[in-house]
């Protein structure tokens, strides 16, 4: 079935990359009947998406065409983990927010920093430290990680 799965993905994977005419459209269609209706539309809306916006960026295509290959399910999952993590990019401006005892709490991300209750921090693991009392990392605290462990959180 992996096999199968593997060139499925390898045939449709791009779907021509370009442009279709008219009927090239019909002719992506064609190859995709076999396809439950959810799967065709989301393929089809993803490409006109790509037409209009552009498509994934070179790194993003060769790390999918790399595991693709030759990796299992569990580790293709733990390596997408792993590349969003790198891909985390917090903005100036951006506010974080977690409730903690029942209280919203809401950092701001600044330029070199991050601003909490009227103070400037480096890191967001301090500014969990200085909500809780207890070490956390600061990423997890506000949900930028996996932040439960067994479904409770955990410092």
């Amino acid at each position: 079935m992996a096999e199968a799965s593997r060139g499925e993905l390898a045939r449709h994977r791009d779907l021509g990359g370009r442009r279709p005419q008219s009927r090239g459209r019909r002719s992506s269609w064609s190859t995709l009947a076999h396809l439950p209706k959810h799967l065709q539309t989301a393929i089809v809306s993803y490409r006109r998406q790509a037409d209009q916006s552009g498509d994934l960026d070179p790194a993003i295509r060769q790390f999918l065409d790399r595991i693709v290959e030759k990796e299992t399910p569990e580790s293709v999952m733990a390596k997408l983990v792993a590349f969003d993590r790198g891909q985390v990019e917090l903005k100036a401006g951006t506010i974080l927010s977690r409730e903690w005892n029942g209280t919203t709490q809401r950092a701001i991300v600044v330029d070199g920093g991050f601003l909490w209750d009227g103070t400037r921090y480096d890191s967001l693991s301090a500014i969990a430290f200085a909500i809780t009392g207890t070490r956390w990392s600061g990423p997890r605290f506000f949900g930028l990680r996996d932040n439960t462990v067994g479904g409770e959180d955990a410092p």
